[in-house]
């Protein structure tokens, strides 16, 4: 483990999914200074507030910025003009943004560290679990079995893993659950994939469908969630990145996984995206 490393730097990082609150649990135990972004998924650099004052205020010594998942390159060039050194964490693929990394976010910020299982377990933690949360994040559930996780150790790490999701706060994600529960009875199945509609539109429920999937099938099945005018994904598909193409938006889960909102341009219809997924 760098310590230098670590008494140079100040991480900045959101708090808005399982593996981002892994890091920050991590980030802490280090003792790495941080500036913890309250904004929710689909969360860019250049909506932060004082950002600059912020990161000051956590550490006046600090050389260099670790920047989990938080795309925004024109404030990454400010910021190096500033003189600092910007280490980019990210695993995904912008609209206009290639970060995309065979490695989960979680995973590359432990590497970047050097934290090991040692460190893990003096921390109280259990390095399998930690593991598996970034696996998930790399591929969801599916990764699991690629990582030897089955059975009983599969319904620990799942356990564990919504354990995270309820500190993120328990009450959204029973609203997720329950609306993704009423969106998923009422599905349909065209050309083999399975069309999830939902009128909410104000939380996302494609984590909680992912879940439902999981129990649902054994092997990974194309999902094509749309919410609303507001949300639209498609889990599971090698053809997620030509929408990407197509549509812009962003991929995830190696590029398997693809999703857009509203506030970056029109949704395409159910019709459109068929078109281009079913071959």
């Amino acid at each position: 483990m760098d310590r230098i490393l670590i008494k140079e730097s100040v991480l900045i990082c959101p708090r808005n999914d399982e593996e981002s609150l892994m890091i920050l649990k991590l980030a802490q135990k280090l003792g790495l200074p941080t500036v913890v972004s309250q904004q929710p998924h689909g969360a860019v650099l250049k909506r932060e507030k004082k950002l600059l004052a912020r990161i000051q205020e956590a550490n006046p010594d600090a050389k260099r910025l670790v920047i989990v998942e938080l795309p925004g390159p024109e404030v990454e060039k400010e910021l190096e003009d500033q003189g600092f050194e910007v280490v980019i964490i990210d695993h995904h693929r912008y609209d206009g943004l290639d970060r995309m990394q065979e490695k989960s976010s979680l995973e590359q910020f432990m590497d970047l560290f050097g934290i090991g299982d040692d460190e893990l377990t003096a921390w109280g933690f259990d390095p399998k679990l930690v593991s598996a949360v970034g696996a998930i994040d790399r591929g969801f559930l599916w990764e699991l079995k690629k990582e030897g996780i089955v059975g009983e150790e599969k319904k620990r790490v799942i356990e564990f893993y919504k354990s995270l999701t309820n500190e993120l706060g328990i009450e959204r994600r029973q609203k997720e659950e329950a609306k993704a529960r009423e969106a998923w009875e009422k599905r349909e199945v065209r050309d083999g994939v399975t069309i999830v509609k939902s009128d909410e539109d104000l939380i996302s429920i494609r984590d909680a469908v992912s879940f439902i999937v999981s129990e649902e099938f054994d092997e990974p099945q194309p999902v094509l969630i749309l919410q609303g005018d507001r949300r639209m994904y498609l889990q599971d598909s090698d053809r997620a990145k030509a929408l990407y193409d197509r549509f812009g938006g962003f991929t995830f889960g190696k590029d398997r996984c693809w999703g857009i909102l509203s506030e970056e341009r029109k949704l395409p219809s159910v019709d459109e995206v068929l078109s281009i997924i079913v071959k």
